[in-house]
Order: structure tokens, then sequence, then C-alpha cells
């Protein structure tokens, strides 16, 4: 199997030891990076669990925000002061909430049960879903904050908005359960 080497100075791979070749091949920052992804079986499940996440989110966003499913909530537009903050719209600031909790809840099942049931360093079932619910904010936090400032003051639709504040915050997301919450036990030599 050939081995990656990684050289800082013209960075590029070297792959040594390649079938035929004689000598060491040369890949690309990106090439290596693709290779990595393909290989990643992890990853790709991360990305499908965050997926469904987002759906749910996207979903409690529209049930709490657009849906008159609930209509003894407030009306949109309704301000309220919070900490010496005001809110342009408590209703949206309830579908945020309601949608970024949904996500949470569903991503750690399927975190749990799919995405890093390969990982052998576990931490107790309830001190590993309390870590992911204070690890998890921080994308949280991102996406509500791109809700919260680019709909009221930019009039963006509100779903594009949480797109973008989801996929922002994926990555905060995925180097904290990957390396803290759900972290690979040391390798056997």
């Amino acid at each position: 199997m050939p081995r990656l080497r990684l050289f800082s100075q013209s960075e590029s791979l070297a792959v040594e030891g390649e079938q035929g070749s004689g000598g060491a091949a040369t890949l690309s920052l990106r090439e290596y990076a693709i290779a990595k992804l393909k290989g990643s079986t992890t990853f790709v499940k991360f990305a499908i669990v965050g997926s469904f996440g987002y759906l749910v989110n996207q979903f409690f966003l529209f049930l709490v925000y657009d849906s008159p499913v609930l209509p003894f909530l407030p009306a949109k537009d309704t301000s309220v002061t919070i900490l010496f903050v005001t809110y342009t719209d408590v209703r949206l600031l309830m579908a945020i909430a309601a949608g970024v909790e949904a996500a949470i809840l569903s991503n750690f099942f399927w975190h749990n049960i799919w995405t890093f049931t390969d990982r052998t360093e576990r931490l107790p079932m309830p001190l590993r879903f309390v870590t992911f619910h204070l690890t998890s904010i921080g994308s949280p936090i991102i996406s509500g904050t791109t809700v919260a400032i680019l709909t009221p003051r930019f009039g963006v639709n509100a779903y594009l908005a949480n797109s973008l504040g989801v996929a922002l915050g994926m990555f905060c997301n995925w180097l904290w359960n990957a390396q803290v919450i759900w972290r690979k036990g040391k390798e056997p030599p």
C-alpha cells in the first residue's frame, strides 16, 4: 500500500512505493484532500447526519415561524427586549431556538448510533450528551446570529439565512465531534 508524505516546501504529496513507478509520484494538496475525503466514511456519515439535522432545523423553523399550526405564538415582527437587547421578531427567535434544539437532539441520536460507532474511547452517555450540547453551541450561535441579523435587518429570506448559517457552523461541529466527543482511541502499534 502506498504511503503519503507531505512536503511542506512544495505543498505537494509524494506517494512512495507506487507499483511500477520506481520513484515517487506527486499529488497536489487538492488531490490529497479529495482522496482523504473519499476515504473518510466517518466524515461522509457526519455530513449525512448533518444534512438530516439541517432538514429537521428547517422543518421546525417553518413550523414555528410560518405554519398556522401554532396560532397562540406572538405575531411576526413582534418586538421584545431580552437582557438589554431588542429583538424585532420574537417569533423568529422562538423558531430559531426550536429548530436548533430539534436538530441538536436529532444529530446526537444519529451520531451516537451510526456516525461514530467505531470510536472506542467514549464518554458515559449522560456526559456525552451534555458535552455534545455544549460543544454544539457554536453552530447554533452562528446560524441563529446569521438569521437574526440577515432576516430582519437586510430582508434576507429566513430559510436562506438559516442555510448560510448552518453551512458556516458545520466545520466547527465536525472538529469538536470528531476530536472531543467521539475521539478515536489510540491505534495499536
